[in-house]
């Protein structure tokens, strides 16, 4: 009896040690993954608690995490057991930012005001109809939300747009949002900061075919990078993408108060324009060196707003910036699905807004170029599907896409724009494939 309890202690001793080395290096990623959403979603987009545990943090191992919100001091502390606590602040026009080093009190608070004008999600650009323009439409759209386990739900799509021809054909909510909830893009924020830079070229301000002058980087191989190879993610700096790892995505999102320094610290490791490796700290090494085009810090922080979103009446949209002001240029937009639809409109009347062009015809045809390595999957901050990918896609489409499977599908050749956002944990439980194909044989219907 004795000897069969040694065991059982050891065998029990033997499951702690091994949590403790799997999950305690995580916890500080872990504890800054959790109080970064609930911060955003609470002050951002007006999410309940109850909704953040539920759809947030509902997955292994985020589902051990416990967060307080101190709605006086607008903050949200997260912890794993009390252990490693970490700490996320909201500044209003520059949204919530995770603390390291820096306290909350210390953290980048901008000077000015953003446009506060009232976005009626049923006024202006769109059609005021809502309902679905035929059965077919509602019964592809409503797809998205059918889950095979309504007590176990895998997809939890939030919410669905379609545009075609420029109108709005179609949408649905889930109940915890409305056409009026900003929702996080995660990665499709690459995109914007693609458009930005394809704004900033337009305008003379930068050659993408040139070197970055970035000055961390002029003593070594890193100073033959050019702002393309950023672009397109072929620049041959060393990154580790892996969300379930202490990787450099990670680290750099969830464990820094200077997201782009952190992303202009790692080395190279291949020559540029050869390796395609998928980056989030590639997109903020672009977003954080914006910086250096503008007279001050506002001019650079006001500048998405006052030369793309407003000009697409996109008020809902915001940028997200680390504790030191830099926009979070790979993974922190927020907007509503009505207006993240407008940045695909844009691009699917080739930049022109209202009569007005807003972005070239030149940098809307890059973005869709295959980048070398990418085996015709990635173009400039964009992905592409000339390879085929998607066999139920015309080849002619291109997306932005999100953590969580966020997608805005853009497919030219039908003057079709789809929006889907939600929390899918697993990508496996969301065949894209298939919805798209459905959608696109409901519009044609309809047409």
């Amino acid at each position: 009896m004795k000897k069969f309890r040694w065991i059982l202690l050891a065998f029990a001793f033997c499951v702690f040690l091994t949590a403790v080395l799997t999950y305690y290096p995580k916890l500080v990623i872990m504890s800054g993954y959790a109080a970064k959403m609930a911060c955003s979603c609470t002050f951002i987009a007006n999410l309940d608690e109850e909704s953040i545990y539920q759809k947030e943090l509902n997955f292994n191992p985020l589902n051990l995490v416990k967060f307080k919100i101190d709605h006086e001091k607008k903050t949200a502390t997260a912890s794993v057991f009390g252990l490693h606590p970490k700490t996320a602040v909201f500044r209003n026009e520059l949204g919530c930012a995770l603390v390291s080093e820096l306290k909350p009190d210390e953290a980048y608070k901008a000077d000015f005001k953003l446009n506060e004008t009232v976005h009626d999600s049923l006024s202006g650009w769109f059609a005021t109809r809502t309902q679905p323009t035929s059965e077919a439409l509602a019964a592809a759209i409503n797809s998205a939300f059918i889950e095979d386990d309504p007590e176990q739900p895998a997809k939890n799509t939030r919410a669905v747009v379609v545009l075609h021809k420029g109108q709005l054909v179609g949408e649905q909510y889930a109940p915890e949002v409305n056409a009026n909830t900003p929702l996080l893009g995660w990665s499709m924020t690459k995109s914007l900061t693609s458009t930005l830079f394809g704004m900033l070229a337009d305008r003379g301000i930068v050659n993408i075919d040139s070197a970055t002058g970035i000055s961390e980087w002029a003593q070594d191989d890193r100073s033959k990078i050019t702002w393309k190879n950023l672009l397109q993610m072929n620049s041959g700096l060393r990154w580790k993408e892996d969300y379930a790892d202490l990787s450099d995505a990670v680290t750099m999102l969830f464990n820094s108060d200077a997201i782009g320094q952190y992303a202009l610290s790692v080395p190279v490791e291949s020559k540029p324009g050869i390796v395609w490796n998928y980056s989030s700290g590639t997109s903020n090494v672009l977003s954080s060196q914006m910086r250096r085009f503008f007279d001050s810090q506002n001019d650079y922080l006001r500048f998405p707003y006052d030369s793309l979103f407003s000009r697409l009446g996109m008020y809902s949209m915001r940028i997200e910036t680390d504790a030191t002001g830099e926009f979070v240029g790979s993974s922190y937009a927020w907007a509503t699905a009505r207006d993240w639809s407008k940045i695909g409109q844009l691009y699917l009347q080739n930049g022109i807004w209202e009569g007005q062009r807003i972005l070239s015809k030149d940098w809307v045809s890059f973005v869709q170029q295959p980048a070398d390595g990418s085996d015709r999957l990635y173009g400039g901050h964009f992905w592409i599907n000339s390879g085929g990918n998607f066999t139920n896609v015309p080849l002619d489409a291109y997306s932005l896409n999100g953590f969580h499977s966020q997608r805005i599908m853009i497919i030219p050749s039908m003057e079709l724009v789809i929006v889907r956002l939600g929390v899918t944990y697993n990508r496996k439980n969301f065949d894209f494939n298939e919805w798209y194909g459905k959608v696109i044989q409901a519009v044609k219907e309809n047409n």
